[in-house]
């Protein structure tokens, strides 16, 4: 059987360079092992958490409910944290034109603004390819990438 352990909340800090930097770090908000737990949880993952709990003789379920991080499970916390680090650290591509062809406009026009602005260039964009792919395939690709 599980003891179900919480604490009361972490505190989210982000000094002014790592706020720059897009990362944030977790401090316990007291100096219980379930806070360290839940700290190390949200910093480093649910694996390093498990590793510190256990040396501390706080165990961490992989499947049942076993600690609490700020009101939710520790699995669900750390996942949580793990998903909003992934996406702070995810590199923004820029786009840049390789050429100042008129082809090469037309990629960035509909890049920027959307295969639509190609309406009055229609005869232009009917066959553009921009990288070697249909314009509006680019488009697409284009923006499902941070820019």
């Amino acid at each position: 059987m599980f003891k179900s352990l919480s604490i009361a909340t972490l505190i989210s800090i982000a000094s002014t360079s790592a706020f720059a930097a897009g990362s944030q770090s977790f401090v316990a908000s007291d100096a219980s092992t379930i806070s360290k737990v839940c700290e190390i949880a949200a910093n480093q993952g649910l694996s390093e958490a498990r590793k510190f709990g256990a040396q501390q003789g706080v165990f961490v379920s992989r499947f049942s409910p076993s600690v609490e991080c700020n009101g939710e499970d520790i699995r669900t916390f750390a996942k949580a944290q793990q998903r909003m680090q992934n996406t702070e650290q995810s590199v923004k591509a820029k786009l840049v034109a390789e050429n100042t062809s008129r082809a090469t406009e037309l990629c960035m026009k509909a890049a920027k603004e959307g295969v639509a602005s190609l309406h009055k260039y229609r005869s232009q964009a009917r066959n553009l390819k921009c990288n070697n792919l249909p314009v509006k395939q680019f488009v697409k690709e284009v923006r499902n990438t941070a820019i």
